[in-house]
């Protein structure tokens, strides 16, 4: 997959929704956002400090570089501000390099190992669309725990972010 223009469209679409939950988030009782729940990442909290971390490791491995993390529950931030500033960072760095990245880099394979130890390879562009997927997929175990909190989710679908960035201006592929 060459088409930049798309990737980039995702990549935003990723953005948005992660600022999104953080907005909901935000004005929760702390106690609610920290409490475990029964899910695998334990808590809002930790579950958000995940996207961060699965974010940066797969930059990492694009980059072909090492990254640190051995545990994938890795609290980064315990204040959620910072963590919300940390990770818009973050979503911004990666926009920054695939809009660096040629149509041949987007092909290119590249090899990565994952913290329990299986390797694989995968193609730059499947890679940041991971990214995006494995958001989702995760914004969507937090917006059941936001629910078992007895709070509204936030609507995060593609279509939802589409019509608040043209009612906002931003231009659309």
């Amino acid at each position: 997959m060459k088409d930049q223009t798309y990737l980039q469209s995702l990549l935003d679409y990723n953005a948005w929704a992660n600022d999104e939950i953080y907005k909901v988030v935000l004005d929760m009782p702390l106690e609610e956002v920290t409490k475990e729940r029964k899910t695998s990442l334990k808590s809002i909290h930790v579950s958000l400090n995940h996207l961060l971390v699965v974010e940066k490791i797969w930059l990492a491995h694009m980059k072909g570089e090492k990254h640190s993390f051995d545990n994938l529950r890795t609290v980064l931030h315990e204040d959620l501000e910072e963590l919300r500033a940390a990770h818009a960072a973050m979503d911004q760095e990666i926009k920054d390099y695939a809009a660096g990245l040629s149509g041949d880099d987007l092909e290119e394979v590249v090899d990565y190992e994952l913290i329990s130890g299986n390797k694989g390879s995968l193609a730059r562009a499947m890679a940041l669309t991971h990214i995006v997927t494995h958001g989702n997929y995760h914004r969507g175990w937090i917006a059941d725990m936001m629910g078992q909190a007895g709070v509204k989710q936030p609507q995060m679908d593609i279509p939802v972010y589409e019509r608040a960035a043209r009612e906002s201006g931003t231009k659309l592929p």
